[in-house]
């Protein structure tokens, strides 16, 4: 019993350690894409797929969605995310062991939201935002590494939860 404690807190106190690293690497890849893509910008791939990398910076949500709200109406949003992501990590923190791939989903989503909120706090309401993934003449929205911890959250919840449905109707 005294073992599979100190391993499941030394698993627990890893994933905190994972999660503090990832937001500091996220937070210094925008510093640098703060400082080298003011002034030029990067394409790489080949002439039907490939990415640019480009500084952004997003004053709204998904696609600048809600960039033309008020202030005050942002700092209570800004307010309530704090919360949820605070919550979010809390509680993906106390069901690690119980259910890890969910946990770790949730973790990922709170970790890339909390980076972005970072940047908000200290960029004048702004998400530093540098990739665009292109095929052809379709492309993505401009993201960051914070958004593909989100988006790879979402989709193991979808994914799970898909699967799970299947298993049942069968």
């Amino acid at each position: 019993m005294e073992i599979s404690m100190k391993r499941s807190t030394w698993t627990l106190w890893a994933v905190i350690g994972a999660g503090l690293a990832f937001v500091a690497v996220d937070q210094l890849i925008k510093l640098a894409a703060l400082a080298q893509l003011a002034a030029i910008s990067y394409r790489i791939g080949t002439a039907s797929l490939w990415m640019d990398v480009v500084l952004s910076l997003n004053p709204g949500a998904f696609l600048s969605v809600g960039q033309d709200l008020p202030p005050t109406v942002k700092s209570v949003i800004f307010l309530c995310a704090l919360a949820a992501v605070a919550g979010v990590i809390y509680w993906a923190l106390s069901r690690w062991k119980q259910s890890p791939g969910r946990s770790a989903a949730l973790y990922l989503i709170a970790l890339g939201g909390g980076s972005n909120l970072i940047d908000r706090f200290f960029r004048d309401g702004h998400v530093v935002d540098y990739l665009v993934l292109n095929l052809g003449s379709l492309h993505t929205g401009v993201f960051n590494l914070a958004d593909v911890a989100i988006m790879a959250g979402v989709a193991y919840l979808a994914l799970s939860g898909f699967s799970k449905e299947q298993k049942a109707l069968a």
